[in-house]
């Protein structure tokens, strides 16, 4: 299954253009479907007469006909998919999504009003973000997976995340995106916040457009030297004296875990550090013996 045909040609230059139209008159075209989903430059005019493919008001997935690959235009992080149906679960909007190409598994999101789609409409899907054309509004909308988006909302927020965040404001005065009062304001707002999702608030954006602090690369080799020491062990000895000398690596793990979760509270925190240092018992485990065979062999 390829990708959508375009429904529509340019009335003044004649190439294949995707038309979207509602009830209310509005009608708009782009040159590919999806994110950033670039708009036709000659039919800036909305007065203009457009011949559709069938009268269509819309692209349709059940086309391909002359289905074509998407070009270049569009972000090939957003994966395409077709809205097989809506239900309403504990009040919520719930949409069923089957991917485009018609192979993977089927996936639904529940988000937190009623959109306006139909089945067979696109639209497209990047980590907790659906991009889709609002008929309504006649331009391009995204919504957030409101379950997802709930979740990340209430994870707990570090000072060095608002350092982070304040830093990036600075960075937007200094090349004229932002206003020094804006830039005032908001860093009220961000030293009051405790949660993702008030952070968010503060910014006035989307809680999954957040962007806080990443991990400090300490954390990361700690996590990595901490299971080499593991798999020294293991092939170093074995039975309990292995256990033993394992134990140094798995308190490194526990504590590099431990610190790459700030965002969670403490009792959460502790049992996810102690869980992944068990864990990690078994991978380490099977390469120190797998290695201790090899040498044996030698």
């Amino acid at each position: 299954m390829g990708w959508i045909s375009p429904n529509a040609r340019c009335p003044l230059c004649g190439a294949p253009v995707y038309f979207y139209a509602n009830e209310h008159g509005s009608r708009v075209f782009f040159d590919e479907l999806g994110p950033p989903w670039p708009k036709h430059p000659c039919t800036d005019n909305p007065t203009r007469h457009v011949t559709a493919t069938g009268g269509r008001q819309a692209p349709s997935p059940r086309d391909f006909s002359i289905a074509q690959r998407p070009s270049d235009m569009r972000d090939r992080r957003w994966k395409p998919y077709v809205v097989k149906g809506i239900t309403i679960e504990d009040g919520q909007p719930r949409i069923t999504l089957r991917p485009l190409n018609g192979t993977g598994r089927e996936t639904s999101w529940t988000v937190s009003e009623l959109l306006p789609l139909r089945a067979h409409d696109l639209v497209f899907l990047r980590a907790d973000q659906m991009s889709y054309f609002d008929r309504n509004a006649c331009e391009p909308a995204v919504a957030e997976n409101a379950r997802r988006a709930d979740a990340i909302a209430q994870k707990l927020i570090t000072e060095r995340d608002k350092e982070h965040v304040l830093a990036t404001l600075a960075a937007r005065v200094d090349a004229g995106e932002m206003a020094l009062d804006e830039m005032t304001d908001a860093t009220v707002a961000v030293h009051a916040a405790r949660t993702r999702g008030e952070l968010a608030d503060a910014l006035k954006i989307r809680v999954t457009d957040l962007k806080v602090a990443p991990p400090r690369p300490g954390d990361l080799w700690l996590l990595a030297v901490a299971f080499v020491l593991m798999v020294g062990a293991t092939s170093a000895a074995e039975g309990g004296r292995s256990f033993l000398m394992m134990l140094p690596g798995l308190l490194l793990i526990a504590t590099a875990v431990y610190r790459l979760n700030p965002d969670m509270e403490r009792g959460p925190r502790v049992l996810l550090a102690l869980v992944a240092a068990l864990v990690a018992i078994c991978p380490a485990g099977v390469l120190g013996g797998a290695i201790q065979v090899e040498i044996l062999h030698r």
